[in-house]
């Protein structure tokens, strides 16, 4: 209170420098400190839990170099990198949404700081009510106080609460980021070895036609316009583990693999429905099988339960987006998409 006292004093009138400063009377100092104490709250102290965040990182700028990066790969490791891809993605929206609360917070903060300096210069011609004679005045003043006193606890609340969210959204878009990075650098360690994988697999074009051989095959083939190296991977896969309900490869103007006879789907059930605990058992073995003999049969991707291994990066399984529905999270059928 001493400090106090002694910057009420040091302020004077500070309408009037001319005006000497006066001493102050218990009330004044009093309702000068409930309105200092009220504008105050709005700007918690640095270092405190409600303290407003330092200026945030800019993933934005890291991302779009490293999305440079994950472009090349594609390009040079033949074909998307579908993890790769679903991490960019998640990493634009995190990015995205990191960028909108920012820029809000920044909004708001403005807003309360023009509330804090608005209430200060207020109080400091409205606290000459609460000494006048009329106790009407007296009342209507306090009100205006308990009002001030409570909007600007709600706000400092709403503040503190998007203050958080947008803490937590640009941790999220760094993670998102990192994601990104740690996939790159992982795929570009493995270049060597991929180098020599495409090498020993060159590029093909698909037949039309039923494939060769498929007329001995165990299951139902939907689309048969495929490459030869997908012709041997299907029958080489439907000899040891067929029948399948069906095997779907060819889908016309699918941008992917499906497109360009890259791909087929090894069908554990159909309808959309989870396959049985004995069926999900079979696409286990048959993901196992393509995964073990990727390198010799020249399978590129396999996708089975919402998790992808891509032999063109070491890291064992990664779980995919969900994408909603049993069969776009590959539940129900093992992908295998080849070189």
């Amino acid at each position: 209170m001493a400090a106090f006292n002694a910057f009420f004093e040091q302020i004077g009138d500070e309408r009037n420098p001319r005006r000497p400063a006066r001493r102050s009377t218990p009330w004044k100092r009093c309702a000068l400190l409930a309105l200092l104490t009220v504008t105050g709250a709005l700007v918690p102290a640095p270092g405190t839990a409600g303290a407003l965040p330092t200026a945030p990182k800019d993933p934005k700028k890291e991302y779009a170099e490293l999305k440079k990066r994950a472009e090349r790969l594609s390009k040079e490791y033949r074909g998307e990198l579908i993890a790769l891809e679903e991490a960019k993605k998640a990493a634009e929206r995190a990015t995205d949404e990191a960028e909108r609360l920012d820029a809000e917070l920044a909004s708001a903060q403005e807003a309360v700081g023009r509330l804090a300096s608005a209430s200060y210069m207020r109080g400091g011609l409205q606290t000459m009510a609460l000494f006048a004679a009329d106790p009407a005045a007296v009342i209507r003043q306090a009100a205006v106080l308990e009002h001030l006193n409570t909007d600007n606890g709600r706000r400092v609340q709403q503040l503190q609460a998007l203050t958080a969210r947008a803490d937590r959204a640009r941790k999220d878009a760094e993670a998102k980021v990192s994601e990104v990075r740690e996939q790159i650098k992982d795929l570009e360690g493995q270049r060597e070895r991929v180098t020599k994988l495409l090498a020993k697999y060159k590029p093909q074009k698909p037949s039309t036609g039923r494939p060769d051989g498929a007329l001995k095959s165990k299951s139902p083939i939907i689309g048969n316009t495929m490459t030869a190296r997908m012709r041997s991977v299907l029958l080489a896969i439907d000899n040891k583990f067929g029948p399948f309900p069906a095997i779907g490869c060819f889908r016309n103007n699918d941008p992917q693999d499906h497109g360009s006879g890259h791909a087929c789907d090894f069908m554990e059930s159909t309808g959309g429905k989870m396959p049985s605990a004995s069926a999900q058992a079979h696409g286990d073995a048959v993901a196992q099988y393509a995964i073990s003999n990727a390198s010799r049969l020249g399978i590129k991707y396999v996708i089975w339960k919402q998790r992808i291994w891509d032999v063109r990066s070491g890291g064992g399984w990664r779980t995919m987006a969900d994408r909603g529905s049993i069969t776009q999270n590959h539940y129900d059928h093992v992908h295998i998409s080849v070189l």
